[in-house]
């Protein structure tokens, strides 16, 4: 069947008058206009009995990109080294391992030990030689403390504008024993030894080399009670009495220490899809 149409040219539009024939025709055989907005019209048709899929325009779009690494449910693993900072008369060097568990990316809970070695300065000696004293001092055996851990932020920077290495900022905070020994004025002189409650609080960045291996670098303090020989120790002298007058002195033990941290399980994997 012909159909006719005329239309007649408004300001505000097309307006069209269709004859009675083409009144009769369904409405839905005129397809719509695609809208200039509409990316899905402007898409061509779908095979015949293909299922229908409307792709948004920002679905391939990442905006955060992923953590180069996860520590939630790992297992760390650091050896490490020490050396302590603010006694000028003594300084004792560190050798230890942190045992640490990722209950989630940013809190962990651990356990630290250490060994120390002393050296004495070449300042302790001066102060003999230049005023008739010997100085009153303890050197550090070993020290176990139960720590835990918090990140409060992480990122990345590009090395030689080639490299692209992600690290973090995490603190520490816990308490545990630390034993110590006297050093007697008088060579040859019985010693005791002496265990303390030490709280112990740090900060640090961690350097992320591969998926299971790390570098640390952190700052500690371990705060205790020491007691040290009294001034007026004569020989022959019982060790226990001795002890017993023993002169107590709040120490700040401040250190710096370098670790390597190795992960278990090696790898990880994500939970949550891109």
């Amino acid at each position: 069947m012909t159909r006719l149409a005329f239309g007649v040219l408004v300001t505000s539009g097309f307006v069209g008058i269709a004859s009675a024939a083409q009144a009769q025709a369904p409405a839905a055989t005129e397809p719509a206009a695609a809208k200039p907005d509409d990316a899905s019209a402007l898409a061509p048709p779908p095979a015949e009995g293909a299922p229908v899929v409307q792709k948004k325009a920002w679905d391939d779009i990442v905006v955060v990109p992923r953590k180069a690494f996860l520590k939630g449910g790992r297992l760390e693993l650091a050896p490490f080294t020490g050396v302590t900072l603010n006694d000028n008369l003594i300084r004792h060097y560190a050798f230890g391992a942190d045992l640490n568990f990722f209950l989630t990316d940013v809190f962990s809970i651990g356990l630290e030990g250490q060994y120390f070695i002393k050296e004495r300065s070449d300042r302790e000696g001066l102060v003999g030689l230049q005023y008739n004293r010997v100085p009153t001092l303890n050197r550090y055996l070993y020290s176990g403390v139960l720590n835990f851990g918090y990140v409060p932020g992480y990122g990345k920077f590009t090395l030689f504008n080639k490299y692209i290495w992600h690290w973090d900022i995490f603190i520490t905070g816990g308490v545990g024993v630390i034993w110590t020994e006297i050093i007697p004025r008088i060579a040859g002189l019985q010693t005791f030894q002496n265990m303390n409650i030490t709280p112990d609080f740090g900060a640090g960045t961690r350097f992320f080399l591969n998926d299971w291996l790390t570098v640390s670098f952190s700052f500690k303090d371990y705060v205790f009670n020491d007691k040290f020989e009294p001034l007026d120790r004569k020989r022959g002298e019982d060790i226990q009495a001795v002890k017993d007058r023993a002169t107590s002195q709040f120490v700040n033990n401040v250190m710096f220490c370098a670790s390597v941290g190795f992960y278990l399980p090696p790898s990880f994997q994500y939970r949550t899809p891109r």
